[in-house]
């Protein structure tokens, strides 16, 4: 059997045959080379990498965002998460779940370094990535929702003597739908990546938490990996499943790592969402606005603790606060203004004192993320800068009290100057540098006599010569 193909020869067009044995290795030859260059196609692509660390907020929900478009835009063959957070807020976390379930690109979440966690809604991110991996040293869960305000839903009701159910309260019954909407997404997350559902749904329900090698054993994630150069090593290969069941495989070995680092505004705003930052936040927020109230037109400190208590509102939305510490801490605030206006001997400024150290350590809900709590060295550098702050106020005031009047008609008794003519009793002096009537209070003064000032009648000064004993 002979194939036929064309060629010019001296502008004729010419048919010739090749043999069979011929075309076999061209077209090996052929797709060799086709699958070398999709090879090399996909071990040059880089993999992208971002950080999230602290709180998951509004900021880190649109940094996760913009980071798989521009992952996409390199032709990133993935997108790495190097994830360590103690949770955060409920709908950054949903927006979260639902980019990386639709991502375009494989995404891998990594649970990273030794000692970090992925708790809470750190939990749902890590099981919504297309590969889950964790450092050794990490854990994860405790994934229960936290609902401000009211406390955690109580076991269920025994029925009564009729053999009904007793129906619970109506904050039970909230906390109870806002537990089984969060149980249901995680196990929706976990079935749609392949993980355990019944674990997800215990993280929610029970709050429980699993180291990594438990995590593994579970088939809650994927792998163990010691560091990010041993993570691209184990993904090397690795085949997975995208939207419109799609299929890639990972060429992650030796591939350039690009990292995505986030904005200046999303970094600042994630700043903000920090337990240690909130109690600064409050603490200059009250000085500024109190020493604005002390020294009316000041300007300075009124603008500076305005500004200070409106990035602190937006740290209280991002942080589960809880609110009696804020109003601890604000009460603290009323006790040391007080102290300036009641002499308490000090009183005040210890209540004040006491008031402000509990209400910082109530100030976040860390009853499921022990990490989103205020570290104690904040909580006493704060509070010593209230009581020195104070100290010099109350000092100030005292000092003020003390010093003698300089204005006004006290300010003038006890003055001394020198009558530029006699006084027989009218006449005029000089004191303070300016001309006054005067009148004689005991006798009459000399010119050039030194005189004190003993009263003060409208502009009229009433003096007595400086050497009377009267």
């Amino acid at each position: 059997m002979r194939a036929k193909s064309m060629t010019l020869r001296q502008g004729q067009l010419q048919l010739t045959t090749l043999p069979a044995r011929a075309i076999v290795p061209l077209a090996l030859g052929a797709m060799l080379a086709a699958g070398l260059g999709r090879a090399a196609e996909a071990a040059s692509a880089p993999v992208a990498m971002i950080r999230l660390e602290g709180a998951i907020d509004v900021p880190s929900a649109g940094y996760l965002q913009r980071a798989l478009r521009e992952a996409q835009r390199q032709r990133a063959q993935c997108l790495l998460i190097l994830l360590n957070t103690p949770g955060g807020l409920g709908a950054p976390m949903e927006k979260m779940t639902q980019a990386l379930l639709n991502a375009p690109i494989p995404t891998v979440a990594y649970v990273y370094p030794a000692g970090g966690h992925a708790w809470s809604a750190g939990t749902f991110v890590t099981m919504a990535a297309t590969v889950a991996a964790m450092h050794p040293a990490t854990t994860i869960g405790a994934a229960h929702p936290v609902q401000l305000f009211s406390a955690p839903a109580p076991p269920e009701q025994p029925p009564d003597d009729a053999g009904k159910q007793k129906q619970p309260p109506p904050s039970d019954v909230m906390s109870r739908k806002l537990e089984n909407a969060f149980a249901g997404q995680a196990k929706v997350i976990a079935a749609a990546r392949g993980r355990n559902t019944a674990w997800a749904e215990k993280a929610v329900r029970l709050s429980i938490t699993g180291s990594a090698e438990e995590a593994v054993n579970l088939q809650v994630v994927d792998l163990l990996a010691d560091g990010v150069g041993d993570l691209l090593t184990k993904l090397d290969g690795r085949r997975v499943t995208l939207p419109g069941k799609r299929e890639a495989v990972l060429r992650t070995a030796g591939a350039r790592l690009t990292e995505i680092p986030p904005t200046p505004t999303e970094s600042f705003l994630h700043v903000l969402a920090d337990p240690d930052i909130l109690l600064v936040l409050l603490v200059l927020a009250g000085l500024g606005i109190m020493f604005e109230l002390q020294n009316p037109g000041a300007i300075l400190p009124g603008v500076i603790g305005g500004l200070c208590l409106l990035l602190a509102l937006y740290s209280m939305a991002a942080l589960p606060v809880n609110y009696a510490g804020v109003g601890l801490i604000a009460f603290a605030m009323l006790l040391f203004l007080a102290e300036v206006k009641v002499p308490s001997h000090g009183v005040l400024t210890v209540g004040g004192v006491i008031s402000f150290v509990i209400g910082a350590m109530m100030l976040m809900d860390t009853s499921l993320a022990p990490a989103l709590r205020v570290s104690w060295q904040v909580i006493v550098v704060m509070a010593l800068l209230l009581v020195l702050f104070f100290l010099f106020v109350i000092g100030a005031a005292v000092r003020a009290h003390m010093r003698k009047v300089r204005t006004g008609e006290e300010g003038m008794l006890r003055e001394r100057g020198r009558a530029l003519t006699a006084l027989n009793p009218l006449g005029t002096v000089l004191v303070e540098g300016e001309r006054w009537r005067a009148r004689a209070a005991h006798g009459a003064v000399a010119e050039g006599e030194e005189v004190e000032v003993v009263g003060k009648d409208g502009f009229v000064l009433t003096v007595k010569g400086a050497g009377s004993r009267e």
